[in-house]
């Protein structure tokens, strides 16, 4: 089992989204995955996946005992499930706690995808502390660069060292002066994957489904290669 934490100091950049497509990818790739929503009282990872009617019990039900843990996870589809987030922080929610529950999971899952929310705050801190690597989002714009540099160095206070840069929202035409390998140089972490600006993408937190070789999916499907290890090139014409 990997847990992977992506994060970043900013809302908007797609953490959730990129949450949701990579685990549907890997698991239409027979891997196993979980989803763990770590945004305290917003959780939307449920919402996005439709299945927000079957919330009943979450990862704080879980720490104190009020449930077993097979009845606050919900499957979405064959290899791909979901544990949403508390509605309220608790005192018993500690970095110590969360991660003596995440092993419950150890046998069950091949990845743990934890969505940080945005900011640094306890969340932030529960799910860092909690992974074996992280994925930092961003997307081209000024703004959003220095938050995933900051992020990225406080993720790195945590004693997490495999920190990774997904660009999220590329768009060829409006970033053609963007210069990737400057936002990787200011993020300080290595390029795991572009992800291009797609409506696509985004129509499908709706419920659409998105086409299999579309760019958007087959950006997801590359960057699932290289979270499993295969040397997969970058290549701006598949943007």
């Amino acid at each position: 089992m990997r847990i992977i934490t992506v994060a970043s100091a900013k809302g908007g950049v797609g953490k959730s989204t990129f949450c949701c497509g990579a685990g549907k990818i890997l698991a239409l790739h027979s891997k196993n995955v979980l989803l763990v929503d770590m945004d305290i009282g917003v959780r939307s990872l449920d919402i996005l996946l439709g299945v927000s009617e079957k919330t009943v019990y979450n990862w704080g039900d879980i720490i104190k005992g009020n449930c077993d843990y097979r009845k606050a996870v919900i499957g979405v589809k064959n290899g791909l499930s979901l544990l949403p987030a508390p509605l309220d922080f608790d005192d018993e929610y500690t970095p110590e706690a969360f991660v003596k529950m995440l092993e419950i999971f150890r046998k069950d899952f091949d990845y743990i995808f934890l969505d940080a929310p945005a900011g640094l705050e306890s969340g932030f801190n529960l799910a860092v502390k909690s992974a074996d690597s992280c994925i930092i989002m961003s997307t081209p714009d000024a703004v959003s660069i220095r938050a995933a540099s900051y992020a990225a160095t406080n993720v790195r206070k945590t004693g997490v060292s495999d920190v990774r840069l997904v660009v999220n929202k590329f768009n060829k035409k409006i970033h053609k002066k963007i210069n990737v390998d400057e936002i990787i140089d200011s993020v300080g972490a290595r390029l795991l994957g572009i992800i291009p600006d797609s409506a696509e993408i985004y129509g499908s937190v709706d419920g659409h489904k998105i086409p299999y070789d579309s760019k958007g999916n087959q950006a997801f499907l590359r960057i699932s290669r290289r979270i499993c290890g295969e040397n997969v090139p970058f290549r701006t014409k598949n943007l």
